[in-house]
């Protein structure tokens, strides 16, 4: 009998024990709850960073949270249960981002651009410069932009001259023929010079040939026999005229003055 009595007494006791700890975390979780909705604090990157409040404890947060005791101990280093007021505790750890970041294209500076050009002996006449064409130093190129500015080059004997510092715009480029020699290709181009460009005009010449040699001038033939016959001939008749026009003159004269005597008797 005693002994029933002794295990009605200890069943007594074990409830009262287990419903005042059932009422212990039943009082606790919504204050746990609270708290920590107020001091959880989502960051950027997605991880959740929790404030130890006072009454806060590893169980409580696991339970709000829905991870484990081990879990966030694990995430903190943590060694103990203990926990510190106004300690912050890494709840969950940040996340990876599934998508790809868009890649930001590296940024060009915008740089003047530059025109070239050289003059040279187009030996082949295919109006391109190639190896073992010799230069011409000294000829005038031209270089005028689309409003009228024009600047002058001279060429140089192995190197191009340039101008630079040119902002991007249509340009026409235009040489002069150098003495003794003559164009093999267009002298004039017209070109489009964007930002960051540098662009090399050629002109090709070709050696004149040397001067003609004049015709001799004709040497007029000597008259013939029978046109100088024909020239004498001439010369008889127009001095037989002639005498016979003074014969006439002379007999109209003495005519003449044979009548005033005839009057005059």
């Amino acid at each position: 009998m005693h002994r029933i009595h002794g295990w009605l007494l200890g069943g007594w006791i074990g409830l009262i024990l287990a419903g005042m700890a059932m009422g212990g975390l039943a009082g606790l979780e919504p204050r746990v709850l609270a708290q920590a909705q107020v001091t959880a604090t989502p960051r950027p990157d997605g991880s959740i960073v929790h404030t130890v409040q006072e009454g806060d404890t590893l169980f409580g947060l696991a339970l709000l949270y829905g991870t484990t005791v081990e879990e966030i101990k694990a995430l903190n280093g943590l060694d103990s249960d203990l926990l510190v007021v106004g300690q912050e505790l890494l709840i969950r750890p940040p996340q990876q981002s599934s998508e790809m970041p868009t890649p930001t294209p590296p940024s060009v500076e915008r740089r003047p651009g530059a025109v070239c050009a050289g003059a040279f002996e187009d030996q082949n006449g295919n109006e391109t410069k190639e190896e073992g064409e010799p230069w011409i130093a000294g000829v005038a190129i031209h270089v005028i932009d689309g409003h009228g500015w024009k600047t002058t080059l001279i060429s140089e004997a192995g190197q191009t001259a340039c101008v630079r510092d040119l902002e991007p715009g249509y340009y026409v480029i235009a040489t002069e023929n150098p003495t003794g020699y003559q164009p093999s290709g267009p002298t004039r181009r017209e070109i489009w010079l964007p930002w960051n460009a540098e662009i090399t005009v050629w002109f090709g010449f070709q050696v004149l040939s040397g001067p003609a040699t004049p015709a001799p001038s004709p040497t007029p033939a000597p008259p013939t026999s029978a046109g100088a016959d024909l020239s004498q001939l001439g010369q008889g008749l127009l001095t037989a005229a002639g005498f016979l026009a003074l014969l006439l003159i002379g007999g109209i004269i003495g005519y003449l003055a044979g009548q005033q005597r005839a009057r005059a008797r």
